[in-house]
């Protein structure tokens, strides 16, 4: 069995590479005077209620991941959701792989984004379509490898809570995948709509052949 103490340690170093990951991106892009946040002026308000929850959602699960590992000795959320519903060696030791390939997937996506990469729809400066690196797997790695990344972490602890809040990642990511598809599909046109044809929503085992080649090498939104 994974000593425990082991895991923990992995699992903090694993929201330390996520931070830096992003905190390093967000900081590169900042020195060349990119704004990384950007608001959407045309969502809704559902939207917007969405996009609030999933923040509120988020910091949710970075405390009770640092409650559960450091330990904090108080949680924000009920005892009853704070029992294990699984623990096992074999699952910590899965979790671990699912964790590490969910940050390796997050730093390939940063790398091929470029100075591409926001938070948001940039309506305003979207850049150009991207096709390379790990897009030509997947057409939403930075989503598919947080969502990695939190079903490692509850694999590796094994609580309640950790389970639905990674369920609540998911069906969120597949809200928002879904409105930037719609943005996407309307600012390029039959080019976001060839790749979306031969690259899968969230992987792809075999890239079909495109009609044509992709001009492309930085994306609008992430």
């Amino acid at each position: 069995m994974v000593a425990d103490g082991l895991v923990e340690s992995l699992v903090l170093g694993g929201l330390g590479c996520l931070a830096i990951l992003g905190i390093g991106r967000a900081m590169m892009l900042s020195a060349r005077g990119i704004q990384l946040i950007v608001i959407d002026r045309e969502r809704t308000v559902s939207q917007c209620l969405a996009d609030l929850s999933f923040v509120l959602y988020f910091l949710l699960w970075v405390y009770e991941v640092l409650a559960f590992t450091l330990p904090l000795g108080f949680h924000l959320v009920p005892a009853a959701s704070r029992a294990p519903v699984l623990d096992t060696g074999t699952a910590k030791a899965l979790g671990v792989l699912t964790m590490a390939a969910g940050l390796g997937l997050y730093g390939l996506a940063l790398d091929a984004i470029g100075s591409s990469w926001r938070l948001g729809i940039d309506r305003e400066r979207p850049g150009v379509l991207v096709t390379c690196g790990i897009f030509t797997r997947s057409r939403n790695p930075v989503y598919l490898g947080l969502t990695l990344l939190a079903v490692g972490v509850f694999l590796v602890l094994g609580r309640l809570v950790l389970l639905v809040l990674a369920v609540v990642f998911v069906v969120y990511f597949q809200f928002l995948i879904r409105r930037e598809e719609r943005f996407l599909a309307e600012h390029y046109g039959d080019a976001y709509r060839d790749y979306a044809r031969s690259v899968g929503r969230w992987w792809t085992y075999r890239v079909k052949a495109r009609r044509s080649p992709s001009v492309g090498q930085s994306r609008p939104t992430r």
